[in-house]
């Protein structure tokens, strides 16, 4: 084998990935993610896994433009012939038709000592003939000795030496490999009835349905996450050691997973944490707002408890000194310059839903940059949010601002105006008895105050990036990628000077959208779900 060892390993098997994802979509592996753990053994904290069946990667071809999938397919044949260069051999040939599923796992290391994980990679081999040619022809081109030995009736392969040795064997139809013997002998020994990653007791994220993603191309598992993170800290040059406090937040986290799965609207990645019950449980947001915003409105973000966020920051600061510091400098600066209590006047009313929205404007003091923003705001307390919007008020005017009131439709609105007739700096007023409107655009006031036309929530963009999502939301944020585009197109680009390069351009023009939304299903479960829309293929 040549001199890069496990690094040539893994990265054929990266490339083997990306290559079903672009190319004929032929023969499935029959190794699921819970199969490839089966030979991983127990005490594995980090764990990856790509899916080369053919059915998870088809729907690529639904999305894009021809110009974008054949920079895709070229990006990806150079870059797999520029690692093959050396080797002489055929991706399509040598090592698509055997190479399966495959799983990475981070073990501890073999012989204790901290700074020294072990990489053990799990491939599952979809035609045995095809996978033993590969071998044959690495082993013939390689100029480093090539050592066979038998453990508990499996035959290990030893090539290279130093830094370079390599450690491979076929262990239930799964070529197995590592840099150390040891670790090559444990997958052994989990194979053949030792605790796995997959038996592990408590962890349930080979189960179906623990992603809730259907046919993921590719996921990754953290089983013990305390563990994970003190063995990563421990591996660099210079080992950190986690204050008391740091650790006490990091135990909340029991584990952590995540995938990635194409489905009829595009890609879709979930990340899910598994913890203790004593994490902050936000209530959900009902969103309604966003009926409020029009719909070109290229950007939105929303969620709930700004003020319980606020406070469970405060909480964990107050056991680490330095950030406690920090954020007492921050509130004297704030109360100094506005005469404001940040705890009180700012957060302390927040606590009900919100909802940011970016829309294009054409003139006033943001028109050059082609857009304003608006927030929606329900108050926990109308008469603290009055006196802080008056101190906010008098603190402007005391800079040579002024405020003009005026009516839209049932809304009495403030507008702060900027000296020398600059433009209105930002407007304010009650939506109803709870939710105000804060806005910094000129005509912004008029679209959410007073409605007209289609809004955002009727928009077929916005409900395909999020509609498909928990509808017990805590937070969510929409992006409209095509108006964003067309934004930095006339506005940003053309100040700046600067275009968007084509390759890169053909990519982004193939994206309609970007859908997020944090939820929380039980106490002990946190999700984060996000969403790339894709457009139709076109011929």
């Amino acid at each position: 084998m040549s001199k890069q060892g496990i690094v040539m390993v893994a990265t054929l098997v990266a490339a083997a990935g990306a290559g079903f994802a672009a190319y004929k979509y032929i023969y499935s592996g029959e190794s699921n993610a819970g199969d490839l753990a089966g030979v991983i053994p127990a005490d594995a904290y980090m764990a990856a896994y790509i899916s080369n069946e053919p059915e998870a990667w088809e729907k690529l071809k639904k999305f894009g433009t021809p110009t974008a999938q054949n920079i895709i397919t070229t990006q990806i044949t150079e870059a797999q012939q520029r690692f093959l260069d050396q080797t002489k051999m055929d991706f399509s040939k040598d090592i698509q038709p055997w190479v399966g599923n495959t799983m990475m796992a981070i073990l501890p290391s073999s012989d204790g000592r901290a700074n020294k994980p072990q990489v053990l990679i799990a491939i599952g081999i979809k035609d045995k003939l095809k996978a033993l040619d590969f071998a044959n022809k690495l082993k013939a081109q390689s100029k480093d000795p090539v050592k066979k030995f038998d453990y508990k009736g499996i035959e290990i392969t030893d090539t290279g030496k130093g830094s370079s040795e390599t450690f491979t064997a076929i262990v239930n139809d799964r070529l197995v490999v590592a840099p150390e013997q040891k670790t090559i002998e444990s997958a052994i020994d989990t194979a053949q009835g030792k605790p796995s990653l997959a038996s592990k007791a408590g962890n349930d994220w080979f189960k179906a349905d623990t992603l809730g993603l259907k046919q993921p191309i590719a996921a990754f598992y953290v089983p013990d996450y305390l563990t994970a993170v003190q063995e990563m800290l421990k591996s660099g040059k210079t080992p950190v050691t986690l204050d008391p406090a740091t650790m006490t937040q990091l135990k909340k986290i029991q584990s952590f997973g995540g995938g990635i799965a194409i489905d009829d609207a595009g890609i879709r990645m979930k990340l899910v944490a598994k913890t203790d019950g004593t994490t902050l449980n936000l209530p959900t947001t009902s969103a309604k707002a966003v009926s409020s915003f029009p719909s070109d409105t290229f950007m939105v973000a929303g969620g709930t408890g700004l003020s319980q966020i606020w406070t469970e920051v405060n909480k964990i600061a107050a056991a680490q000194p330095t950030t406690q510091e920090g954020l007492n400098q921050m509130r004297q600066s704030f109360t100094q310059s506005t005469q404001l209590d940040l705890d009180k006047d700012i957060f302390g009313w927040m606590g009900g839903d919100y909802t940011l929205g970016m829309m294009p404007v054409s003139s006033g003091i943001t028109a050059a940059a082609g857009f304003g923003g608006a927030l929606t705001i329900d108050s926990t307390d109308r008469a603290v949010t009055d006196n802080t919007m008056t101190k906010l008020v008098d603190l402007a005017k005391t800079s040579g601002f002024s405020v003009d009131r005026r009516q839209v439709g049932s809304v009495q609105i403030s507008d702060v105006k900027a000296p020398a007739g600059q433009g209105t700096l930002f407007s304010y007023g009650w939506l109803s008895d709870k939710s105000m409107l804060l806005a910094v655009g000129d005509g912004l006031v008029e679209k959410i105050a007073q409605p007209s036309g289609e809004s955002l929530d009727r928009s077929p963009n916005y409900t395909t990036a999020l509609s498909s999502m928990s509808a017990q939301k805590q937070s969510y944020a929409y992006i409209d990628l095509e108006k964003v585009l067309g934004l930095y197109t006339s506005k940003v680009g053309t100040v700046a000077g600067r275009t968007i390069p084509p390759d890169v351009n053909a990519i982004l023009t193939s994206i309609q959208g970007l859908g997020v939304s944090s939820a929380q299903p039980d106490k002990n479960t946190s999700q984060v779900e996000i969403l790339l829309t894709l457009k139709p293929a076109t011929n």
